[in-house]
């Protein structure tokens, strides 16, 4: 049957005042959600970033609104712990997973045994071992990863260029036997150009790459369930008995010892990081994120990246890898809405449009397997897998007493394996308390 007029105009009229009134009240119950904002402390990216990710967050949750602010990491601590003390802290911090033991108790973790997203089987099929041995404490888990960076060689392409050396060295023997072709050392018996940043304290990142010798030579570094340090303990490696500590701590301190044949550094010297910009040195040992500070530095400089060296004797090549993560804070007024977030942050897509503004190394499993060969940051992708770290339960004073222990050894020429066991004992000490 068909309708009248003035029936279709009674059904259009009353159609419209239908969708009128579902639209009214869907405007009127998202003005009635109080508005939340929660603010993020970061330090390896910009504001930008965040801000092209918060904007697909809050299309989901527009009465959330995230203030991202980018600190100084050198005084990142330092600000926190004034926040902290004047009840200013943010809700949400970006950490490395050394400094989550520092602050696990400030840390408002997710509660695996009751979370049905994050469970321990979600983060076993999609993350490295690595964050799972950083994020994880018991049934809980402190926060989300962003990416996980991983050490390399940092060469000079013109330096390698102009002397014929057409590949980076593989191994800490080749790297050994380059010294004397790349190093530049005046009548004074002062270096002019460094082969490499090397053995003294003033090496940016050395208790990390003393970290990965010990491990490339077999060893291990602390025994968390005894909260002991591992200072002395043989292992077979290259078909002998070795010290791992005593033989990493030997090998690094050999650059900066004259006598040796591997001589190239000294810890007066500007840092390394300084020092390889501006061309003093010809290779050094970094994270990504150092790659981003060396273009700032000196946008013209020709360098290349190559994977962490590793010794030839040792067919299992160990990396040394830090997880960059993003935790909740005790004091933050909106724990679950901080939380949400961080959940959207792990989702594969949001991960990879992360990845593609930043480069920085991927956390999850399968965005690592899709961008191994990244012409950016596939060198540090590639060693992901293969990286290690170790629990620091407080990473200020594990660096306070490791340079303590070098300047021991270097300045009063202490025993190797006595600076270590002075150095074991202080610190199984601090923990214990």
């Amino acid at each position: 049957m068909s309708l009248t007029s003035k029936q279709k105009r009674i059904l259009l009229i009353g159609g419209s005042l239908f969708f009128g009134f579902i639209l009214l009240a869907t405007l009127f119950s998202r003005r009635q959600l109080p508005k939340k904002t929660l603010e993020i402390w970061g330090f390896n990216d910009s504001a930008e970033v965040f801000n092209q990710l918060t904007a697909d967050f809050r299309k989901n949750y527009p009465n959330i609104y995230i203030n991202y602010i980018q600190k100084n990491e050198d005084a990142f601590h330092d600000d926190l712990l004034k926040a902290f003390a004047n009840n200013s802290a943010p809700d949400i911090i970006m950490a490395y997973g050394s400094w989550l033991p520092y602050y696990q108790s400030r840390i408002y973790p997710l509660d695996l045994n009751q979370e049905k997203e994050l469970n321990l089987f979600y983060l076993n099929q999609n993350y490295p071992e690595i964050i799972k041995n950083d994020l994880i404490s018991g049934h809980y888990l402190l926060g989300i990863p962003l990416s996980v960076d991983t050490l390399a060689l940092f060469y000079n392409k013109d330096v390698f260029n102009y002397l014929n050396i057409a590949l980076p060295p593989k191994t800490w023997e080749e790297i050994t036997e380059l010294v004397p072709k790349l190093r530049r050392i005046n009548d004074y018996g002062q270096i002019n150009r460094a082969a490499i940043s090397l053995g003294a304290n003033n090496v940016l990142w050395h208790n990390d790459i003393l970290s990965a010798l010990i491990y490339q030579l077999n060893g291990e570094i602390v025994d968390k369930s005894k909260k002991e340090f591992i200072w002395q303990n043989e292992v077979v490696f290259a078909d002998r008995k070795i010290d791992p500590i005593e033989t990493a701590l030997n090998f690094y301190l050999n650059f900066s010892n004259p006598p040796s044949s591997s001589f190239t550094w000294s810890d007066d010297l500007e840092g390394s990081l300084s020092a390889f910009s501006k061309g003093k040195t010809v290779m050094a040992i970094g994270y990504f994120q150092d790659a981003k500070k060396i273009k700032n530095l000196n946008p013209n400089l020709s360098f290349d990246f190559a994977s962490l060296p590793y010794f030839q004797n040792n067919p299992s090549k160990i990396n040394y890898g830090r997880t960059v993560n993003l935790v909740v804070l005790k004091n933050s007024q909106h724990p679950q809405e901080a939380w949400l977030f961080l959940k959207f942050l792990s989702q594969e897509e949001v991960s990879k449009k992360y990845f593609l503004l930043t480069k920085n190394p991927p956390s999850r499993l399968d965005l690592i397997q899709n961008y191994l060969n990244d012409p950016a940051s596939g060198v540090f992708v590639r060693q992901i897998l293969t990286s290690r770290d170790w629990y620091q339960f407080n990473f200020k004073t594990i660096n306070q007493v490791f340079d303590e222990m070098i300047n021991q050894i270097v300045y009063k020429n202490k025993y190797v394996l006595d600076a270590v066991e002075d150095a074991a004992n202080k610190l199984e000490f601090f923990w214990s308390q």
